[in-house]
This record gives C-alpha cells, structure tokens and sequence, in this order.
C-alpha cells in the first residue's frame, strides 16, 4: 500500500517539474464482465480511482496520458439466473494505462491505448463457498478507447471502454459452460477526471 501511495505521489510532483505537463486524479464506477465463465451482461459493479499525468506532443489538439489507478473487475451471476445460486469473481488491479488523446474546439477529447496492469488480489464465490481451483493470471494487459468531455475548467467526464487482450486465465473448472476456454475481461466505466494544474 505504501509503494502504491509512493508511486501515486510521483506521478502529481511530476507537473511540478515542467509547466507543460497536465496532472490530476480520476474516480468514478465500471460495470464488467467475463467472456467465458458462462455468463453475460455487464453485472459486476466496481471502483477506478487513481492519478494521471499528460503531456501536449503535437500543438496542443494531441496529448500523451499516462496514469496509476486502481481498478475492480469481475463477475456476476445475475439476479434471476439458473445455472448458479450466486456466484460472483471479484479482481483488484493495480493499472498504468497510457494513451493518445485528440482534442477538439468543443471540448470533446477521444483516447485510445493500452492498459498493462497487476493483478493484487482476488476472490470468487460459488453458492457462498470461495473456490481457488484455478487463479487468474497475475499479469493483464487490455485495449483502451474512450472519451473525455471537458465541461468545467478543471473538471472533465470520461467513459471508457477496456477489454482484455490476454486471457485472465485458463477456464478448467465446473463453473464454466464451454470447458477448456480462455477467459477474457471486458469492462466499462464511467468516471470523473479532477486537473489540478494546467
């Protein structure tokens, strides 16, 4: 926690060091699912919060990103359904995402990069039992695309869309309606985006 906090730090005194840098912090909500553990629909709720930094590349219209977030995944069964009682994977990330970003006049900025990230932990439930047959892989790396409306001076939205391009892990468990399939992650989130310099 404390080298997550360290590195958090890092990234906001960076602004400090050239005036040209843009730096600050998102929050906000996902909503994700996993392809391939038999269920669907964007159930599983979580948090993204963390810090960016970005930097102008080409006169201002074209930015560099780079950030330090934390990111809840997973999956649930949702209400209703009949294959499980309850069943629900929860993973928590640490994510550096960078991407390029282009702005236009009105305020709208569209992104699109990558997101490598470390899985630091995870828990999944069947019926209320917790199950460890088979852990996900440690290492994640997702697509990013999204946009970014800038609505107040310091303030800006962001929806992004983030789906994985490695398998989180090697499905061989009972839970799992197509057996032997890897399984990916796709997310959605909705956040707010806080510049505290400019």
């Amino acid at each position: 926690m404390k080298k997550t906090l360290c590195i958090l730090t890092f990234l906001i005194s960076l602004s400090s060091i050239a005036q040209n840098f843009d730096a600050g912090f998102v929050g906000g909500l996902t909503m994700s699912q996993i392809s391939g553990d038999g269920l669907a629909g964007f159930d599983k709720p979580g948090a993204r919060i963390g810090a960016y930094i970005s930097y102008p590349i080409y006169r201002k219209p074209m930015n560099f990103e780079v950030g330090m977030q934390y990111l809840q995944k997973g999956s649930r069964a949702p209400s209703g359904n009949n294959e499980f009682s309850t069943y629900s994977m929860d993973m928590h990330y640490l994510e550096i995402p960078f991407t390029l970003n282009y702005g236009f006049k009105n305020g709208l900025i569209i992104e699109s990069g990558f997101g490598p990230g470390i899985l630091v932990s995870y828990t999944e439930e069947i019926n209320g039992l917790e199950s460890y047959a088979n852990t996900p892989n440690t290492f994640a790396l997702d697509f990013l695309c999204g946009i970014q409306y800038q609505f107040l001076n310091h303030l800006k939205f962001n929806l992004r869309y983030g789906n994985s391009l490695i398998a989180i892990r090697k499905e061989d468990v009972k839970n799992s309606l197509e057996k032997n399939k890897d399984w990916y992650s796709s997310m959605v989130s909705f956040a707010l985006m806080y510049q505290i310099s400019r």
